[in-house]
C-alpha cells in the first residue's frame, strides 16, 4: 500500500469514527493508533507523518 492510500484510508477511518459513531477526535486517534500505528497527523503543523517522517498529500482544491 503507498504512503498516500494508508493516508486516505486512515482519514476515511477517521472521520467514520467521528462522524457515524460519535466518538471524539481524541478517542479516534487513539483507535486508530492501534490499527495505524506509523500514520500521524499534526494538526497544529498540518502535516502527516509517516514513521516519523513528512509526508506532503496533494489535496484536490
Amino acid at each position: 500500500m503507498s504512503d498516500e492510500e494508508l493516508i486516505l484510508q486512515y482519514n476515511q477511518k477517521f472521520w467514520e469514527l467521528v462522524d457515524d459513531k460519535g466518538y471524539s477526535y481524541r478517542k479516534a486517534r487513539r483507535i486508530l493508533k492501534k490499527k495505524y500505528p506509523s500514520v500521524y497527523y499534526d494538526v497544529q503543523k498540518e502535516k502527516w507523518f509517516i514513521n516519523d517522517h513528512v509526508y506532503h498529500l496533494e489535496e484536490d482544491k
